[in-house]
Formats: C-alpha cells, structure tokens, sequence
C-alpha cells in the first residue's frame, strides 16, 4: 500500500526522471491504486523503470503492465485482465493486437479491447472511393 505522503514524494521524484510526466497527474495514479498490495519500495522500484523506459508514455501503466515489477513481485500482484480478442494474452500487452496496429487494421486505443476490422470494400465507400 502506498500512502499520501509516499505518492508525492514519488511523484516528485518520477517527475523529475520524467519532465512529461506532471507531479500532480501522478499522485492522482498513486492516489486510484493506493490499495495496492505491493509494499512502497517495490513499487517505487516499478515506478522507477517504467519512467526510464523511453517506449511508456504514461505513469498509469506502472500498475497496470507487470514488466516494471521485481520478479518475485510479479507473482503476488493480481492478474491482468484478458485480451478480448486474443486467448492468453494481457489486456494492457497484447502482442497480438499490437500487430495488428503496425498492420495498420486495428487503431491503438484499441489495444486489448474487441475490435472489429472493417472490410476493404467498406473501407473504400468510407474514404469516398467507389468500385469500378
């Protein structure tokens, strides 16, 4: 569990790893996780590399990508969600679904959530093409 005092202390610190990422915007990430059964320190540890990873763009997926975490962490925190749309793959990771996205056939808001690809002959009346 994290508290307030340990969520801004943090935040100031991940701020300062990560300029992009504002103090305030993540003691409101601490603050919605704050029952988290990881002890502070290895969540300070999982906040800290998922900051000096050039590829996460937000502080939210501290909690939600298990990557950052210490390995015998990994196995006490709770199970991620599943992909709906990929069997055995994470929600939040699926490499599936972002296949799919450099493919260019699913959006990347989409990413562990159901979508459903749209036709190559839809896709031609929606950018104003018509068939010959």
């Amino acid at each position: 569990m994290i508290t307030e005092s340990q969520a801004k202390a943090l935040a100031v610190i991940l701020h300062e790893i990560r300029p992009r990422w504002s103090a305030p915007a993540m003691v409101k990430v601490f603050e919605r996780n704050h029952a988290h059964p990881a002890a502070f320190a290895d969540i300070a540890a999982a906040a800290v590399a998922a900051a000096r990873d050039p590829k996460v763009d937000t502080p939210g997926c501290i909690f939600i990508d298990r990557r950052f975490w210490p390995p015998e962490i990994k196995a006490q925190l709770p199970k991620p969600p599943p992909c709906e749309d990929h069997i055995g793959q994470d929600a939040h990771t699926c490499r599936s679904c972002w296949a799919d996205v450099k493919a260019g056939i699913r959006p990347q808001t989409h990413i562990g959530k159901h979508h459903e690809a749209v036709s190559e002959e839809a896709a031609s009346v929606i950018e104003g093409e018509e068939e010959p």
